[in-house]
């Protein structure tokens, strides 16, 4: 029961909650993204509940923009802060400042309007959102069609997959894709990347810049400068990453993705010691939320999988795996994509590069060797493993799949028609 003392302006509205499900349903129809409804419904309810705070403790009045009248009478009865006006009710006000009833309400209804976040309504909410989904693109033609245009700024793309099914391979082409230019399908933005598992490899991205600046001339000078790496080891450190770090790089950098790599690795290494991980993991993904939200910037969390007992059906997915972390972290995540290897291999031409004074080296090294020496070229066929990216949800796309395999280019998509597939 919250009382509010007769003034609806100020109560906590409980009720929201109750028709989230609904409004949630008629959101996902329209392509809209409920969650952040949520979330920003979480934020008001987070604000209305920290009455003790400091800031609500210190002088507001002067503040104000109101009668220098009820200014003088609430200073010299002792109603200084946001939270012993909000506190009285009406007829206390009266009786302990010495005002009018008009007088307590109009002074209820400015400090209200002053501390708390503006009330919005879903219609407002929705009125708001951008009538045009933004995508990054992923670099892969194929890909990108399934995903209906690439990872999209919009709420928490989860990433998941076994061990070795590309998916640093993904994170690590999102984060060059997203500083090309929007007629080339990026941001034109940097890139916050966050490692928990081990260092970032860098040597791959290298490898990866190499064909990405003969395929995109028009892309920066430098891909590596606005790449901005963080390396933290455990839940607490990446919470506090999230919240305190972030809101100062992204505005100040131009950020306009988010990379954590991985988010199980974190929460995984307080296993065995008596930690709730319940309330930490939801306020990563609600500061995350609220990042993507303020800021417009793409998240992408990478997750690990567990294997289940026997087969699991989830989402409409049955299989003897299962993403990480549980409901508690599912619930938060507003697009999930899982990457599985398959058993097939595809046998695909891969170019080789001579030199002269060099014996041949395959074109995975060949960032390290210049275009100036005189290199020569010949093609081999190479096995390469097929790899299966799944829409496992997402409210505005269907359970799409797509083929593809990684190649010393990157993530490139195929059709298993091909004949020397098996």
């Amino acid at each position: 029961m919250v009382h509010n003392h007769g003034r609806p302006g100020v109560c906590v509205c409980v009720c929201v909650f109750g028709c989230c499900s609904w409004w949630a349903d008629q959101l996902n129809d329209q392509g809209y993204d409920p969650s952040s409804i949520y979330f920003k419904c979480t934020h008001f309810l987070e604000v209305s509940m920290t009455l003790a705070t400091s800031k609500w403790n210190r002088n507001i009045l002067d503040d104000l923009d109101i009668n220098p009248r009820i200014i003088h009478y609430a200073k010299r009865a002792g109603y200084v802060s946001a939270c012993s006006i909000l506190q009285a009710s009406y007829s206390e006000l009266q009786q302990k400042i010495g005002i009018p009833p008009i007088d307590a309400e109009h002074l209820t209804a400015s400090v209200a309007a002053h501390v708390l976040p503006r009330q919005l309504s879903v219609w407002e909410m929705c009125s708001s959102v951008t009538s045009r989904l933004t995508h990054i693109t992923t670099g892969c033609r194929q890909l990108d069609e399934s995903l209906g245009g690439g990872v999209p700024v919009r709420g928490i793309t989860e990433v998941t997959g076994e061990s070795g099914s590309g998916k640093t391979q993904l994170a690590l082409q999102l984060a060059l894709h997203a500083q090309l230019p929007p007629s080339s399908g990026g941001l034109g933005k940097g890139v916050a990347y966050i490692c928990t598992e081990s260092q970032f490899p860098a040597v791959r991205l290298q490898q990866l810049i190499y064909h990405l600046q003969d395929k995109h001339t028009q892309g920066p000078k430098t891909f590596t400068d606005n790449i901005f790496i963080q390396h933290v080891s455990d839940m607490e450190s990446l919470v506090d990453c999230i919240r305190y770090q972030l809101p100062h790089l992204v505005p100040s950098r131009q950020v306009g993705l988010v990379v954590i790599d991985s988010v199980a690795a974190a929460f995984r290494a307080e296993d065995g010691a008596e930690v709730n991980k319940t309330i930490p993991l939801q306020t990563l993904g609600y500061r995350l939320h609220q990042l993507a939200s303020s800021y417009d910037v793409a998240v992408v969390a990478i997750n690990q999988v567990t294997a289940a007992m026997g087969k699991q059906n989830l989402y409409g997915r049955t299989g003897n795996i299962t993403p990480a972390l549980g409901l508690s972290w599912a619930n938060l995540v507003t697009t999930r994509l899982m990457l599985i290897r398959t058993n097939s291999y595809i046998k695909l031409n891969k170019t080789v590069l001579c030199n002269k004074n060099r014996d041949k080296s395959s074109q995975w090294d060949a960032s390290h060797t210049s275009k100036s020496e005189g290199n020569c070229k010949t093609k081999t066929a190479v096995e390469y493993n097929v790899r299966l990216l799944e829409v496992i949800f997402c409210p505005w796309l269907g359970q799409e799949s797509c083929s593809f395999v990684v190649t010393e280019k990157g993530i490139e998509g195929i059709t298993l028609s091909t004949p020397d597939s098996y």
